[in-house]
């Protein structure tokens, strides 16, 4: 198996680069979502790009889990984004009183 630092016997120690693809319809929560997701991968390097989120260093073994995780967060920044006019609502509502 080839890994960045040359060849490589034991998955777990192999890294790669992977470009983690979102749908158009979320590239506009990527930025707000990378902040989340570098502080819970301060080790790997990240990079925004037309097709999604790049990322270098990714231990083979993790590169599911780390996908799971990119589209949690960017999932999450769209909620936080669509729904924050509502919760800016709803506590002017209750502090008015």
């Amino acid at each position: 198996m080839q890994c960045a630092s040359g060849e490589c016997g034991v998955k777990e120690r192999c890294h790669q680069q992977i470009t983690v693809e979102i749908p158009q319809s979320f590239s506009d929560f990527v930025e707000g979502a990378l902040l989340r997701i570098q502080a819970r991968y301060p080790d790997l390097r990240f990079r925004v790009t037309d097709a999604g989120l790049e990322v270098n260093g990714v231990p083979v073994a993790e590169v599911d889990q780390l996908r799971k995780q990119v589209f949690h967060a960017v999932y999450r920044e769209k909620i936080y984004i669509e729904t924050l006019p509502l919760r800016h609502k709803l506590i002017e509502a209750v502090t008015t009183r």
